[in-house]
């Protein structure tokens, strides 16, 4: 069952509402991508193929893959490492920084925890270079510390701070997958929407800008920062760009896309407040536009002197 507040706010800024809210009441399709710091795709294709399974890719990432059997999850390949099971929308931001990951030296992935995402900068990065994954969830850091040894990332030391505390340090690329209230997961959680309130976004919003400058505050000069998160409220969105370029002043939003992936710009404005037009280059995933799960990005650098 959809709130009716929930239909009655998205309405006003996504593309099809019908489509959409039609999308969201459906299950989400299960899929994987190869992690190649332990196989390659042609192995582990020719593994499925072997097993009898349907697998298929997707237009905009030749190592993700969506599957249309529910065994993928009792795979060698999934017990050893080589693939990774991950909803498609979320391996976007590791993907927008590919070419910066090839060469960098120094990587922070600021809100690690279970390490998807953390798993999936390594494989970019070849496991070279260094990068620091932290979360505040102790217990969420035990389960990353077992999908990082899985994967056989080499190149990461696990931190348990409050990220608006850590210590200064220059970072070549920052990740920023801000906790938020997760309304583009509810097709895979039906409980969601039942206990969806506005309240729990208001209060997200303060922490994440709290978030996004204290990473801003840690980009090298020639670095890049990636913002995102799986939910749908411009609160928690674009305002939360719009705070980092009005107290930043040298704060960027790069103009991004994927090719093969159709997406939305950010908005400009919500219930009567107007964003910085920057954040027009950020992107909305809109769960009906790739039969994926909702999601956010923009990515940051600072404007050269």
């Amino acid at each position: 069952m959809i709130p009716d507040r929930f239909r009655e706010r998205y309405s006003q800024i996504v593309d099809d509402p019908d489509a959409f809210f039609r999308c969201i009441c459906q299950f989400v399709p299960k899929s994987f991508r190869v992690n190649t710091i332990k196989s390659d795709r042609k192995t582990v294709l020719e593994r499925f193929a072997g097993y009898g399974m349907n697998i298929h890719g997707v237009p905009w990432y030749e190592d993700a893959f969506i599957s249309e059997s529910l065994e993928i999850g009792s795979t060698l390949e999934h017990f050893a490492g080589s693939i990774y099971i991950q909803e498609l929308a979320s391996m976007l931001p590791p993907l927008l920084m590919r070419k910066e990951l090839e060469d960098a030296r120094l990587v922070l992935d600021g809100c690690a925890a279970p390490g998807s995402k953390t798993t999936e900068i390594a494989a970019f990065m070849k496991n070279r270079g260094t990068i620091i994954a932290n979360d505040t969830d102790f217990d969420r850091i035990r389960a990353l510390k077992f999908n990082l040894e899985k994967c056989g990332v080499l190149n990461t030391i696990i931190t348990n701070m409050d990220l608006r505390k850590y210590p200064p340090r220059e970072f070549d690329a920052i990740f920023i997958d801000a906790p938020c209230s997760s309304e583009g997961t509810c097709r895979k959680s039906e409980s969601l929407l039942r206990s969806w309130s506005e309240r729990f976004i208001k209060k997200n919003s303060d922490t994440q800008k709290g978030l996004i400058t204290k990473g801003f505050d840690m980009l090298a000069p020639d670095g890049a920062m990636i913002y995102s998160t799986c939910t749908y409220a411009p609160e928690e969105n674009e305002a939360v760009l719009d705070h980092l370029l009005k107290s930043r002043s040298d704060a960027r939003i790069e103009k991004i896309s994927v090719p093969g992936l159709r997406c939305a710009q950010g908005i400009t404005g919500w219930e009567g407040r107007s964003f910085d037009d920057q954040v027009r280059n950020a992107i909305r995933i809109w769960p009906h536009m790739n039969d994926t799960e909702g999601f956010f990005l923009a990515k940051v650098t600072r404007w050269a002197d």
